[in-house]
């Protein structure tokens, strides 16, 4: 299973020429591509400006070529230079539900305000003796290691497929109606905990909820800003609000006589990450004011 994703810089621009993009594949670099079924053509959609394929036939070696073409004058552009694509290291089938079920235009938000805050989902495990330490002493909670949100809960040999048991509280603990402790032994093979869960700095609901309260960007009305421009305001302030509460609950230096914990260089990649944002921001700022430039008054 291959991962192809696509950013459509001004889309807006381009949807006044094109409103598809076409994907080929191909065994090789220089080798024939040719058209795979189910993979695409992605219909470009008014600001959006990211995309994701997924060719689930597509091999680590494959390569991929695109280019913009209208359905309306039937007109292509260049193809692309050839690209390897991503393997999608995320195979699990969810059993457990989904925190909120978003639609597809709200997950595209999702995942390219992730790709701009460096926040990539990854899927973890927790099972067997490991996992049964985990148990509060109440028998009915379930700590994850790190914070993350369920896709599949099995304790006793019993797949769990409602949130309302067991209930997620702060992406970190599983509260079960029942007590989950013990083993049951069924033929022979022993069933305990088995949880798997994805991993992530923020929540997909988290995301979501700071781009739909963004302000307009400085520089920018309601009327003006685009939802990259939103996007990238909102990746600036969730980094912004991450670095401080790095900075203030574990942003000290500590030695001892073995060992040196020093913060600093996570910190200054968080700094750095912000100030590459906002430029990205400034620049488009500056050419959504000046496209809106009609004329040019000379005294």
């Amino acid at each position: 299973m291959i991962k192809l994703n696509f950013t459509v810089d001004n889309v807006d621009i381009v949807l006044q020429v094109y409103n598809r993009i076409v994907v080929q594949r191909s065994d090789s670099e220089s080798g024939t591509y040719s058209d795979v079924v189910g993979l695409g053509p992605i219909v470009l959609l008014p600001g959006v400006s990211s995309y994701t394929l997924t060719d689930n036939t597509g091999l680590s070696t494959n390569w991929y070529r695109s280019r913009y073409y209208s359905t309306i004058t039937l007109a292509y552009s260049e193809w692309s230079s050839p690209v390897l694509g991503s393997a999608d290291e995320i195979y699990y089938d969810p059993t457990y539900p989904e925190e909120v079920e978003y639609g597809t235009s709200e997950k595209l938000i999702i995942k390219r305000i992730r790709r701009l805050i460096g926040d990539p989902v990854s899927l973890r495990r927790e099972c067997g003796e490991s996992a049964e330490a985990n148990v509060h002493e109440d028998n009915k909670t379930y700590e994850l290691k790190e914070k993350g949100w369920p896709v599949s809960v099995t304790i006793k040999n019993v797949t769990y497929t409602d949130t309302s048991n067991p209930r997620t509280n702060g992406y970190k603990f599983l509260s079960f109606s029942e007590d989950i402790t013990g083993t049951t032994t069924v033929s022979g093979v022993e069933y305990s905990i088995d949880v798997w869960y994805y991993v992530f700095r923020h929540s997909d609901r988290e995301i979501m909820e700071a781009y739909d309260n963004c302000p307009p960007p400085v520089g920018l009305t309601s009327a003006t800003a685009t939802p990259e421009s939103y996007m990238l305001q909102t990746a600036i302030e969730l980094v912004q609000q991450e670095l401080w509460e790095d900075a203030t609950e574990d942003g000290s230096k500590i030695h001892d006589e073995r060992t040196v914990y020093d913060p600093s260089t996570g910190l200054e990649v968080r700094r750095r990450l912000i100030d590459n944002l906002k430029k990205r921001l400034d620049d488009l700022i500056k050419t959504l004011i000046l496209g809106g430039i009609s004329g040019v008054l000379i005294d």
